[in-house]
């Protein structure tokens, strides 16, 4: 695990704040870049006329997620802000929160208003702190910096470097942003909500998002390229709309700076594979996967140390290792698995990011070494763009119903506002039902 250097101001709750036997359910609104239902009030609001206030006696609860908590691209005071704004809400509207964190892309990064705005340092510009896709030479760092390139429909490229989440000096900036910028007010208020015995407003913190190591060279990702017949634009964030895609970096694999700054270079990675009986890929690959798990347990712990419970903190990868062999792009299981935190997985069997349930449950078994598997639902859909996923209440209640008998312990659905136009009629009954069994 990385060493996490945190505020010398912070403080640890009295107690630790324990996870429970709650369930949510988390509609999760769009961040400030992404598509319709931006407005985080209007969001809430809508949510508390539909549902009502949670009661803190009930063990079914639906949550509001705020998305986007940009750490990596602005100030902690901008996000401070964003999390302030989200907590005053949970306690006008009786509606739980839960906290996403962007400690992956840096979305926004070539978007801020104010200089006042952007993070103290800034990781894209940063040596220490951006992806390569080779080694240095002969003493000198890489001065070819890609940028991230990935299709969520339309293609994105949120900032002009991709973060090496394992360098210790990106981490430890990642970890100082979380704590300013989230954690102390968040640690602020929920000392207030114990007081008051509303401490079920607090639904969770997602420390990641799809934590991952590109790999332009990955047989779904030269797919997408070749159909646009090699010629990739932004089309998202609006900050980077019409950049094309660098064609130097097609077919590269990154994670370079991560295990350069872990101690490695060629002659060692060569070595250490020859000594293990592996190829050179596999091992580069294995030591990627060991930076990716080291980097959510980083940033978990930095909430651990804050009082914050294993069961309120998730990691977020995508569960496509269960179905596909493991890459850099979609890591092993075991990444997301840590003692300080709930393993967390987008997880869509009617798009692209498919999983085998069992398969899911035995991995996250195995790296931890328990018996009762508890993980997250940190990204599914109710629908995802035009796409309607659900029709039938009953149908969508008893796929909830059984997923959280299959050990989950919340279950977040992006995309869903303005709730009463994006999210389906099916899909709120089916809640409704849900939060209201018989």
């Amino acid at each position: 695990m990385l060493a996490c250097a945190v505020s010398p101001a912070a403080e640890a709750m009295p107690a630790a704040i324990q996870g429970d036997e709650i369930q949510y359910i988390v509609l999760e609104g769009g961040g400030p870049d992404q598509g319709p239902g931006r407005d985080v009030s209007a969001n809430m609001h809508s949510m508390a006329r539909r549902f009502g206030s949670m009661l803190a006696s009930s063990r079914r609860m639906v949550a509001y997620g705020v998305q986007q908590l940009r750490i990596l691209s602005r100030s902690s005071d901008v996000v401070r802000q964003d999390v302030e704004q989200v907590l005053d809400l949970a306690e006008r509207t009786g509606i739980p929160v839960f906290l996403h964190v962007d400690s992956c892309y840096g979305w926004g990064a070539e978007d801020v208003a104010n200089s006042e705005d952007g993070p103290p340092t800034r990781f894209w510009l940063h040596p220490e702190m951006r992806e390569w896709d080779r080694f240095p030479e002969a003493g000198k760092l890489p001065d070819r910096i890609p940028r991230p390139w990935f299709n969520w429909g339309p293609w994105c490229s949120p900032a002009p470097a991709v973060p090496a989440t394992g360098s210790p000096t990106f981490a430890a900036f990642a970890c100082s942003q979380l704590d300013e910028g989230v954690l102390s007010p968040l640690v602020a208020r929920l000392k207030q909500w114990r007081s008051q015995g509303r401490e079920h407003l607090f639904a969770g913190i997602n420390i990641g998002w799809e934590v991952h190591l590109p790999d332009f060279g990955d047989p779904a990702m030269l797919r997408l390229i070749n159909r646009e017949s090699g010629v990739v634009r932004a089309e998202a964030p609006r900050s980077a709309r019409g950049i094309e895609m660098d064609r130097a970096f097609i077919g590269k694999q990154l994670g370079y700076a991560s295990l350069h700054w872990r101690g490695w270079n060629e002659q060692r990675l060569l070595q250490a594979a020859k000594n293990e009986g592996i190829s050179r890929e596999a091992k580069f690959r294995q030591l990627c996967y060991q930076s990716i798990h080291d980097y959510m347990e980083t940033l978990a712990k930095s909430c651990h140390d804050r009082g914050i419970a294993p069961g309120r903190v998730y990691t977020h990868i995508v569960a496509l290792a269960t179905v596909k062999p493991a890459s850099t792009t979609r890591p092993p299981i075991w990444t997301a698995v840590n003692r300080y935190s709930t393993a967390g997985f987008t997880m869509d069997n009617r798009g692209g990011a498919r999983f085998n349930l069992p398969e899911l449950i035995q991995q996250i078994r195995k790296a931890n070494g328990e018996q009762e598997v508890r993980f997250g639902v940190v990204e599914s859909y109710f629908r995802l763009g035009d796409r309607v996923y659900v029709d039938d209440a009953d149908q969508c209640r008893r796929e909830l119903e059984e997923m959280f008998a299959a050990g989950a312990r919340m279950q977040a659905f992006y995309g869903g506002f303005p709730l009463a136009r994006r999210t389906p009629d099916a899909a709120l009954l089916a809640i409704q039902q849900w939060l209201d069994p018989e």
